[in-house]
């Protein structure tokens, strides 16, 4: 009798299987995506005052040059105590024949800087202009400011995290009164909090439920003389003026999340948290953060190492995950001195190593608790999907925006049922001007997804894998970088300020 034989189908290999799952991935990737450019499309579509600012601000900007010089401008202001220090200044940045500035506008300043009232009116002009301008991404000039920003955010359900602007400390006079404004912060902040309704939406997890008052700290202003040359000294000091903060806000049920900031710092700044969160008033808390930059060539090691300690610690931490804002600092620090460049030399290396170290966060998450701090559409969509291949639980994964700049996509967020939480700066107008220079920069870059995720006919360029971008042969240099003041070194709001 014959006996029939079935042919048998070979099972897939390995390689076959991964190839399958990054199809996959990369799908579900496009499908929220496409989710969130759509939401941003309907929120451009109704208007309001992201629609009008983002229109002023891109008519302001069109030219490079000009861009440069206005912003430029807009940081020395603050110093400019006369109306001829303020006349003089615009003559030099904006009334050259290079500057392509709007029809009609050279004229009107040539006119305002010929007579002493003039002069007066214009300097009048140039200080309500910055201060309308710093008020978009600086929440208030004091904490009582910030909380009706806060408390607003909340209300959206949005979850917030302070941060208290401010350049490097000079003295110690100064390092005391950093510390003391974020006792008085904690301290007031969590006596309002404690009559705020519970919101599911910002302030449970799976996990547990989250602090509803959240900060964010630099080290660096906590010592005058922070100094990574001087690692022991500068690693008691801080941990003496640290231990304060860190007592008081686990005895009020809030969150401290420790800031990064020029790749000088890093190796201070992991010392610093690692051995405080060791000791015993702390090693049990969870309620703490730290930020990993993936625009360095290292983070992945950093992230590495930071979840080998965290497993030793017994207790999880949260990791905030940025792209970096120092990266003109970086590369030119680096070249000055000779060293090798920290941070990757293109973006797209940069977005493809944010990638990969979201997906490290996210398959140790009851570890090392991910909080995706992006505006870059594909980096949202990539997290979404990874954290949906691996099964996490709802709401599980963070996503962080800044304030007055990535409310579009963290208002997309929520209405999709993601947690999401806004990065809030508040503080006076002079020691923040640095950060509202960078912040102007990010938000009239070329490619910037504030500016162009709402286009029309972006989708395929704004959710392409940038894998294949970072793997291409690096071009040959050009000439010189593009000047501007967002080389000098930044400090106003910690290296997670540059988050697309």
């Amino acid at each position: 009798m014959a006996v029939a034989v079935r042919e048998s189908t070979p099972n897939p290999g390995p390689s076959t299987t991964a190839a399958r799952d990054a199809d996959e991935r990369e799908r579900r990737t496009r499908a929220y995506g496409e989710s969130l450019l759509r939401a941003l499309r309907r929120q451009e579509r109704r208007g309001g005052s992201d629609w009008l600012y983002n229109r002023m601000i891109g008519l302001a900007t069109q030219d490079e040059a000009t861009k440069v010089e206005l912003f430029r401008f807009v940081d020395a202001l603050p110093a400019l105590k006369t109306p001829e220090a303020v006349s003089q200044h615009l003559r030099q940045y904006l009334l050259r024949p290079d500057i392509s500035l709007p029809p009609g506008a050279k004229g009107l300043l040539a006119f305002l800087e010929r007579t002493a009232p003039t002069r007066r009116l214009l300097a009048a002009a140039s200080h309500t202009g910055a201060r309308m301008m710093a008020r978009r991404f600086i929440a208030g000039a004091d904490a009582r400011e910030a909380t009706g920003a806060v408390t607003g955010l909340r209300r959206r359900n949005l979850g917030f995290t302070l941060d208290l602007l401010g350049e490097a400390v000079t003295s110690e006079a100064e390092a005391l009164a950093y510390q003391k404004r974020y006792l008085d912060l904690i301290r007031d902040l969590s006596d309002i909090a404690a009559k705020w309704p519970e919101n599911p939406r910002t302030d449970q997890a799976p996990f547990g439920p989250l602090p509803k008052v959240n900060v964010s700290v630099k080290l660096s202003s906590l010592y005058a003389r922070f100094d990574p040359m001087a690692a022991d000294a500068t690693v008691q000091a801080v941990k003496e003026r640290l231990r304060p903060i860190l007592s008081l806000a686990r005895e009020r049920g809030v969150f401290v999340n420790v800031d990064m900031e020029q790749h000088d710092f890093k190796g201070a700044t992991h010392r610093i948290f690692r051995e405080i969160l060791c000791e015993e008033a702390y090693r049990d808390w969870p309620d703490v953060g730290i930020v990993v930059q993936a625009y360095l060539r290292d983070a992945e090691d950093d992230l590495l190492s930071l979840l080998g300690w965290t497993k030793g610690r017994g207790t999880p931490v949260w990791v905030r995950l940025v792209k970096g804002a120092y990266w003109d600092y970086e590369t030119i620090v680096a070249a000055q001195r000779g060293h090798p460049v920290p941070v990757f030399s293109r973006k797209a290396e940069t977005d493809a190593n944010y990638e990969r170290l979201t997906e490290l966060l996210i398959e140790n998450w009851q570890t090392l608790r991910p909080a995706i701090a992006t505006h870059n559409v594909r980096s949202a969509a990539r997290a979404r999907a990874v954290a949906e291949e691996h099964g996490l639980p709802p709401r599980t994964v963070e996503y962080q925006v800044l304030f007055g700049m990535g409310e579009p996509i963290g208002r997309a967020l929520a209405a999709e049922g993601e947690r999401v939480r806004v990065y809030v700066p508040f503080g006076e107008l002079l020691p923040g001007m640095a950060y509202l220079v960078r912040r102007l920069l990010e938000n009239t870059s070329n490619d910037s997804f504030i500016r162009s995720a709402a286009s029309a006919g972006k989708a395929e360029e704004l959710l392409a894998d940038p894998t294949a971008a970072a793997l291409a042969p690096v071009p040959c240099p050009g000439t010189a970088l593009t000047p501007g003041d967002s080389r000098r070194k930044g400090r106003g709001a910690g290296g997670e300020g540059r988050i697309p």
